[in-house]
């Protein structure tokens, strides 16, 4: 093989002779290539050219150094991009073979193709399954499964707090002095003495407003006397009348009585006849009137008695028959129109059904008195002392004044609250009757209201910062008999997000909870909800329940348009409840065992006739009096605790495991990929960041090419012309032939080589 040497002291380029040296062995079997391919080339002592492409060694065909230089950094760049390539592929190569991955090597280790294809298509399904696999395994835990452990722990149990009301909210003589209750009642009486052959005949239908039809004009809302139509028997002359609770049958026993609210009776009764309708000049809040012919203010409708006597006359006078009789105006009567109409009114219509009207009484019952304001409802109801006769507690005598606590409830009245503190709650030492609570009640069941269908007491179970809820959490016991209530207590802690959807304990209430001062529950929240959506549609709050804003207005339960109101969007929140009420996260739950046995009220005369007299006794008969007993049935208690079924560990666990089984991965297998990843993201920037420099140089140069010049101020010499394409300088290399591996040598060696190369070249010449 030759070597060129290139005579840079010509100042004519073009008569440079390049003269090819004759080779010097050096020993080595294989020869010293030339950097350029277009020289011929020796070895063993023969010349011959090397195969090239057409015209790239012609020296009329030359490129311009420019474009040779270009050229050359092109193929560098060529190269490093192969080089990168190669390098990538080499490092996929080398990841396969060492990977701990089963699948994967035996892949690239099989000698054929079938085999090959064979662990391809193993490992590709193997690849599928685990992925599948690894997704139900995170859908499992995605779910937040929970589970709920049983502990029993015996320990002393805080005793909760016991709520007793009498199922009777209010004594029946005193309610009917308030005329409120007194219409409402009227009207129950007249809607259960109602026939359902009446209800046919109900053909007027009105979608007018109505108004109190019965409310006394000139702003008298209630009065204690006014008028009412009765039957009658009456004397010759009609001026002595002796009334009768039935329906007149002519004119002749049709007399106006004079009515008193207060303690329901008529009298005196005079004869339609005696009744005049007039204009009084003045009348006072108990119903009477001045006489037409005096002085006054204000003009007022009146009906005047011959005998100087004058009554406020109602819009609608009232029907004694409605009120205490038992039959209804029959067909062909002069009231049986009337009497259609004003059942349709108070909201009777089309009822027929005895406990439907007895309901619906309830319902009206408790919105007129929750209308009242509480201290007229608490005098209305039981007192303490007069309801709870005897107490005990842990076997102690108890003190009704000290340990009970009033709580008015809507519906049942005043009620009592034994073991309320929450700061100090007492404590039962033991299991057993005799060791709870212990409560002797008298009912006094011969003044309840009409609407009260049983006799007995209402026991609610809650805990001392719970809003009892004796309607929809109470037990009913009845009076003549001895009522068990036996407890026991499970404390439940649930999971907070993501696992559930509880209120945690340091929560605060939401805005609008209206029961303030106690802790939240779901059955507040309800309420709650009821409320707000009363306030908004009514644009008045229903006083059954609290209010969250004392600055809202109460419904007046009187007005049949904000009644109707009220009972038109129950009815709708009933059918479509759109509230969001959770558990809280912890609570205690009182379960309750009942049993009942048969009062033996002797035992109880025996101590009484010591200090009362038999009459005095008779409330200790069985019809008046309830025994209730409320104790723990055993001194232990469950926690119900949830706890997450499915852990972060449990599904790192479980993705391990389905990754070695279908793959033979590891956790040491996914670093092996993440070095790999790392690899081969080094190897794509180190590439990246040759090519940038390459291409940089390449402009540089050509920028220095162009614009440099020497001394003289003429262009510096270029590549093109000394006649030749090749860089300047030359690599020397030797092959190896048995290794393949390259050496460099030194210049000493290269010149060395060079000396007898260009003697044997020159005599050739000559």
């Amino acid at each position: 093989m030759t070597i060129l040497e290139y005579d840079l002291s010509a100042k004519d380029s073009s008569k440079a002779p390049t003269r090819p040296l004759p080779p010097t062995p050096l020993g080595y079997n294989s020869p010293i290539w030339p950097a350029d391919p277009c020289l011929n080339q020796v070895r063993n002592g023969v010349q011959f050219e090397v195969p090239r492409r057409r015209g790239s060694c012609d020296s009329d065909k030359r490129r311009n150094s420019f474009m040779d230089i270009g050229q050359k950094i092109s193929d560098v760049g060529r190269t490093v991009k192969y080089a990168a390539d190669r390098e990538i592929k080499g490092e996929l190569v080398k990841f396969s073979k060492i990977t701990t991955a089963h699948g994967i090597p035996m892949v690239l280790n099989s000698r054929n193709i079938c085999a090959r294809c064979f662990w391809l298509t193993l490992t590709v399904m193997s690849m599928i399954v685990c992925v599948y696999q690894c997704y139900l395994v995170s859908d499992k835990f995605n779910r937040k499964d929970k589970i709920v452990n049983v502990e029993l722990q015996f320990e002393q149990a805080p005793f909760p707090a016991i709520t007793v009301c009498n199922l009777n909210p209010f004594k029946n003589h005193l309610a009917r002095k308030v005329p409120e209750i007194s219409e409402t009642l009227d009207a129950f009486h007249q809607a259960v003495t109602f026939s359902k052959e009446a209800v046919k005949d109900l053909e007027e239908k009105t979608n007018a407003r109505y108004r109190r039809s019965n409310s006394p004009p000139g702003g008298f809302r209630y009065v204690q006397y006014e008028p009412i139509m009765s039957e009658c028997e009456c004397d010759e002359d009609a001026k002595d009348c002796v009334q009768k609770d039935g329906i007149p049958r002519t004119n002749k026993t049709y007399c106006i009585c004079n009515f008193d609210r207060q303690d329901s009776t008529a009298w005196p009764c005079f004869h339609i006849s005696r009744w005049l309708e007039a204009i009084c000049p003045e009348c006072n809040d108990i119903g009477y009137c001045n006489l037409p012919e005096t002085n006054g203010t204000t003009e007022l409708p009146c009906l005047c008695q011959e005998e100087n006597y004058c009554l406020l006359r109602p819009e609608r006078i009232k029907r004694i028959w409605e009120i205490r009789g038992n039959e209804i105006p029959e067909e062909g009567s002069p009231f049986r129109a009337d009497f259609m109409a004003q059942l349709k009114m108070l909201g009777y219509e089309n009822m027929t059904d005895e406990v439907a009207i007895t309901t619906k009484t309830k319902e009206k019952l408790i919105l007129t008195m929750a209308g009242l304001p509480v201290h007229r409802r608490i005098a209305l109801s039981y007192g303490k002392s007069e309801f709870i006769r005897m107490c005990s507690f842990n076997g102690q005598q108890c003190s009704i004044i000290n340990d009970f606590k009033l709580h008015v409830d809507p519906a049942f009245g005043n009620c009592y609250t034994f073991n309320s503190n929450q700061s100090n709650p007492m404590m039962s030492s033991r299991a057993g009757p005799s060791y709870g609570l212990r409560l002797m009640l008298y009912i006094n069941s011969s003044d309840y209201l009409p609407t009260t269908e049983s006799a007995g007491v209402r026991i609610t179970i809650h805990g001392q910062s719970e809003w009892p809820f004796p309607e929809t959490f109470g037990y009913s016991a009845p009076t003549g008999a001895l009522s068990s209530f036996g407890m026991s207590m499970r404390k439940v802690k649930r999971l907070s997000q993501p696992y559930g959807d509880c209120i945690p304990i340091d929560a605060p209430l939401p805005e609008n909870y209206i029961y303030h001062n106690y802790i939240y529950e779901p059955e507040g929240c309800y309420k709650s909800c009821y409320q707000q959506r009363i306030i908004r549609r009514c644009g008045c709050a229903d006083p059954r329940y609290p209010m969250a804003d004392n600055n809202t207005q109460i419904c007046d339960s009187l007005d049949p348009l904000s009644r109707n109101c009220l009972i038109v969007e129950g009815a709708k929140f009933t059918k479509k409840n759109t509230c969001s009420c959770n558990h809280r996260c912890s609570h205690n739950v009182y379960t309750t065992t009942f049993s009942s046995a048969k009062l033996a009220s002797g035992a109880f005369r025996a101590n009484c006739k010591e200090k009362r007299s038999s009459e005095g006794c008779f409330e200790y008969d069985g019809n008046n009096a309830a025994m209730v007993e409320i104790y723990y049935e055993q001194m232990s208690f469950e926690i119900l605790s949830e706890r997450e079924s499915y852990l972060f560990v449990n599904l790192i666990s479980d993705i391990g495991g389905q990754i070695g089984l279908w793959l033979g991965a590891s956790i040491l297998t996914i670093i092996e990929l993440f070095s790999f990843i790392l690899n081969i993201g080094t190897v794509y920037c180190r590439n990246r960041i040759k090519n940038s420099s390459s291409e940089l140089d390449f402009t540089e140069k050509r920028r220095s090419s162009s614009f440099s010049r020497n001394s003289e101020g003429k262009p510096s010499p270029r590549l093109s012309d000394y006649g030749t394409t090749s860089t300047p300088r030359v690599s020397v290399i030797r092959r190896h032939s048995v290794n393949s591996n390259f050496t460099d040598y030194s210049d000493d060696e290269i010149k060395k080589s060079r000396e007898p190369k260009r003697e044997r070249n020159h005599y050739e010449m000559s």
